[in-house]
């Protein structure tokens, strides 16, 4: 939703400037700042990062993803590379979000066991 507010905010056209096509009207993608797909991809890659255990290739790999997805939305012509710069700091922004209500595997057991309680009215 930040995205697609800013978008509407910013209102910057693509550096190709040719009409938007039908899927894009759908996908309500029309504008070009700041780059959804750059700002999925990286918020994606540090969640994945921050909760699984993976070898430094796939680290790697999972790095190197995130920036391709950027450079392809410049190359394709869909976004300026100040569109993917902003798309990834967004990114990081609403992977900080998104932590800062991450709740860990003992406190999500903790408050379903509260709803296991049996709770005598009293008479």
């Amino acid at each position: 939703m930040t995205v697609a507010g800013m978008q509407k905010l910013v209102k910057r056209k693509g550096p190709w400037d040719y009409p938007p096509g039908l899927l894009d009207y759908l996908a309500m993608d029309i504008y070009s700042f700041p780059a959804a797909h750059a700002s999925r991809a990286v918020m994606v890659c540090k969640f994945l990062l921050n909760h699984l255990v993976l070898a430094v290739p796939l680290r790697i790999l999972l790095y190197l993803w995130a920036f391709l997805v950027g450079v392809s939305r410049v190359l394709l012509g869909k976004h300026h590379l100040s569109d993917v710069g902003c798309g990834f700091a967004l990114g990081f922004l609403h992977f900080s979000l998104v932590e800062s209500v991450w709740l860990d595997s003992a406190t999500c057991q903790t408050l379903i066991s509260f709803g296991t309680f049996r709770w005598t009215p009293l008479v």
